[in-house]
């Protein structure tokens, strides 16, 4: 039997079985940087190519209605790592600098954390932009990511625009830059257009010699491309591919890469073991829509995603800014051409996949995302899902929330400094039915008491929790 076991192992290409497909499946969450609902194939875009995201739309579950956690970079990671809304982080701001003194607390659970005590082998491919070590906070390990349950990263510390301080950098390394266990590969890349074109190519290098390397055992990879983020850049190989110009090099190229990620799953024979989500951290910048000429950004106006059919985008409560892709694929699983109607968000990714994973989630803090396996069409998995309540916020305070189809704005924030015709507060409040008026034209306060009553006590709840909890930094 031993002969006969070392002889399978040896047989090239020859894949051994896999562990069943309910037992501790593998995780790939993707989340992209600043890419709008309309910039793929599946949601209509006429001329980006994006055939292996369409192949995981038919193979998966499409959520038509998903939102991200945030409309910021910051906030939104928080969010999705945590499974709460960023007020309850303690930061001070939706998107911090690489000299901020805070940074994502160590008494914060997060999905990595949570993986890796189920047995997962963790990491980070990709932007961390949830604290770095400074002058301020004494050069602390705890603001990057292998304090935060990964074993592993490569990526950059903020996004990929900061003139200053935007390092890319990995970890566990012996050379202690900027601390011990990390190492700087490029400093200040902001304007070092050659390793801005390597980034997504990298990150994808490293999740598949990941895969490779931890196939045998259960595994959660955090995906994190700094694209189409501007400065937005492409590899020399998609270069002049796309009609869409640069922008579509840059996202062809991201589909390219999530393909191959797939086809490593498959020629490591767990496929069927891996679920996969596909999201953007918030809507495109639509901040740089107009702008004809930038120093470091070129025509920027040419290199801004597309939120359409909604309005406004990143930094603002419009549909815009946080109604993003939302595909998840388990194949052999999920059903194939699965179409979740109902909302969901990237805050529901932390219960859910804990609940996949044969973990818990914690009670002695307000969880924000629910459990959506109910959602997924998954036979055995079917039961109740709680009904979807979802608060939209700035670095400070509440600014709308969403219930059942409907929508309630009491403030209006937008990067292009407009209302688009609109006026709100909490004494007098939008409402949107934004499954019929997805849009957000036709406001329909007038006359709807129930509804305006039933959504501003959905905001006053949870401002009465944060008001009840605080946060972990302020000594709770």
């Amino acid at each position: 039997m031993r002969s006969f076991l070392a002889f399978l192992l040896l047989v090239p290409g020859l894949v051994l079985a896999a562990r069943p497909a309910f037992e501790k499946p593998n995780v790939i969450v993707i989340l992209l940087d600043d890419a709008g609902y309309g910039d793929f194939a599946h949601a209509g875009n006429p001329v980006i190519a994006t055939p292996n995201l369409t192949k995981m739309v038919r193979e998966g579950a499409n959520f038509p209605q998903f939102y991200s956690a945030a409309a910021a970079c910051t906030a939104s990671r928080y969010g999705i790592l945590t499974g709460r809304n960023h007020l309850r982080s303690g930061l001070p701001s939706w998107a911090i600098g690489p000299e901020t003194k805070r940074h994502l607390h160590v008494k914060e659970l997060t999905l990595a954390e949570g993986l890796k005590e189920q047995g997962y082998a963790t990491a980070i491919f990709g932007k961390w932009h949830l604290g770095t070590p400074n002058a301020a906070n004494e050069m602390t390990a705890e603001a990057f990511p292998l304090a935060h349950g990964f074993d592993r990263w490569l990526g950059t510390n903020v996004s990929n625009d900061y003139e200053t301080g935007s390092n890319l950098i990995q970890g566990p390394a012996e050379k202690g830059n900027p601390i011990p266990g990390y190492e700087i590969v490029e400093e200040d890349i902001d304007t070092k257009v050659s390793v801005q074109e390597s980034l997504t190519k990298r990150y994808a290098d490293a999740a598949v010699s990941f895969i490779r390397e931890k196939k045998e055992q259960p595994f959660f990879i955090y995906m994190t491309p700094n694209m189409p983020h501007l400065p937005v850049h492409a590899s020399e190989e998609f270069k002049g591919k796309s009609p869409r110009g640069r922008y579509g090099d840059c996202i062809s190229e991201i589909d390219h890469q999530l393909g191959r990620i797939r086809s490593t799953l498959e020629e490591s024979g767990i496929a069927k073991n891996t679920l996969i989500i596909f999201t953007s951290d918030n809507g495109p910048w639509i901040l740089y829509q107009d702008t004809a000429r930038h120093p470091v950004y070129d025509e920027a106006r040419l290199l801004v995603g597309s939120a359409l059919p909604f309005r406004d985008g990143k930094g603002s409560t419009w549909e815009g800014g946080q109604r993003v892709a939302g595909v998840w694929c388990w194949p052999g699983t999920i059903p194939e051409e699965t179409v979740v109607r109902e909302p969901a968000s990237a805050l529901d990714v932390f219960p859910t996949v804990m609940m996949l994973a044969g973990g818990k989630v914690p009670e002695d803090r307000t969880m924000d995302g629910r459990d959506v396996r109910g959602l997924l069409g998954v036979t055995g998995l079917q039961g109740m899902v709680k009904d979807f309540r979802f608060i939209y916020a700035d670095s400070k305070e509440v600014n709308a929330a969403r219930f059942g189809p409907w929508k309630i704005h009491t403030k209006i924030i937008s990067q292009l400094k407009t209302g688009h015709g609109f006026e709100a507060s909490k004494e007098k409040p939008l409402l949107f039915q934004v499954e019929e008026d997805f849009p957000e034209r036709i406001d329909r306060a007038a006359g709807r008491v129930d509804e305006l009553k039933e959504g501003l006590r959905v905001i006053r709840e949870f401002e009465d929790s944060l008001v009840k909890e605080g946060s972990f930094w302020d000594g709770r």
